[in-house]
């Protein structure tokens, strides 16, 4: 259990997305100790002091005896503490292990995890999110063994004739690998360490997605082209991020073969979230909550049932979604490239 709350109040839409995401790159940093909740709960209330209703806001938290935490543009604020804009993962960090020494609270400062092929980076940051939710709203091993019954059927390593695409390459190649598509970066494979080179961001990869890759497509490189890609790119990427933005391309707006809007769907594990896609983070708060079928996971979330599906297909291939009765794909990379297989036309 966390021993201490915390509610971001007054912020916009999209800025509360992004304060919300840094906020869990923070919290884990210091060993999750602090969870969001609603206002009326927290401990502690981070206001946006630049907005219309924040002095308002502030004056009533702290009539309450909650502890304030001023978000502005400014120098000066009247909270008990002060957190310039724009707010990034070390200064949120900074000011939550402050709080919890005011408050006596212990913090544990996680180690520094070595990163795993599926730990995938947050587009326009420097350093990646961890990809983990609190202890106390991440479902059980035994909870999500009970939904995940059934057998989904057996999935042929691409037996049917299909149109050879990016994933089939991820799951396919032997060593070092140069792919080149009409207006996209280059991307260096290196199947080795199952990692990428050649964009920080998942958009301008889209056409990677879209493209037949065949022979004309790739070529063998050498690792001192994948070192200077590395260098030029903003770092490796791991192959489960290409993988998963196959999967909320592909399907557009259908579920994958295998799976129907009859079953219902759980997020087993707090995914990254790229900010190329913000309104992930709602769909994701949503789908924590436990198994829903797409009609209500749209309902509660306020995102169109083709984008949850597209949310879900991703989450299906990169191992972070599970339908109830069906074996997880687990983010096997030959497994999901048979689910990503596109028919070959005629």
């Amino acid at each position: 259990m966390s021993s201490a709350t915390l509610c971001f109040s007054g912020f916009s839409r999209d800025e509360l997305a992004e304060v919300q995401q840094l906020f869990e790159q923070a919290n884990a940093k210091l060993g999750h100790g602090w969870s969001l909740v609603p206002e009326p709960e927290a401990q502690v209330l981070v206001i946006d002091m630049d907005s219309m209703y924040g002095h308002m806001t502030w004056l009533k938290a702290a009539s309450g005896g909650k502890t304030t935490v001023g978000m502005t543009a400014g120098d000066r604020c009247e909270t008990d503490f002060l957190l310039k804009r724009p707010a990034n993962q070390a200064s949120l960090r900074d000011l939550l292990a402050r709080i919890a020494e005011g408050r006596g609270q212990a913090v544990s400062p996680a180690a520094e995890p070595t990163p795993a092929p599926a730990a995938v980076a947050l587009a326009g940051s420097p350093e990646p999110i961890e990809a983990d939710a609190p202890a106390s709203e991440r479902p059980s091993a035994d909870y999500i063994a009970a939904i995940t019954t059934g057998k989904m059927a057996a999935l042929p390593a691409n037996a049917q004739p299909h149109q050879p695409a990016i994933s089939d390459l991820l799951a396919q190649a032997k060593g070092p690998t140069r792919v080149q598509v009409a207006g996209a970066p280059d991307l260096l494979l290196d199947p080795a360490s199952q990692t990428y080179a050649g964009s920080a961001t998942l958009k301008p990869l889209l056409p990677y997605v879209e493209a037949v890759i065949d022979a004309s497509c790739s070529a063998p490189a050498e690792m001192a082209e994948f070192d200077r890609a590395k260098l030029t790119s903003g770092g490796a990427q791991p192959f489960m991020r290409l993988l998963w933005l196959c999967g909320l391309t592909v399907g557009k707006g259908h579920l994958l073969p295998g799976f129907t809007e009859a079953r219902k769907f759980l997020l087993t594990k707090w995914p990254q979230i790229e900010r190329e896609f913000p309104k992930h983070f709602r769909l994701a708060t949503v789908m924590m909550k436990g198994p829903a079928f797409v009609k209500d996971i749209a309902e509660a979330s306020g995102v169109s049932a083709a984008e949850v599906i597209d949310f879900i297909n991703a989450g299906l291939v990169s191992g972070a979604v599970v339908a109830e009765g069906a074996e997880p794909v687990g983010g096997d990379l030959a497994r999901a490239s048979s689910l990503l297989a596109r028919p070959r036309a005629g």
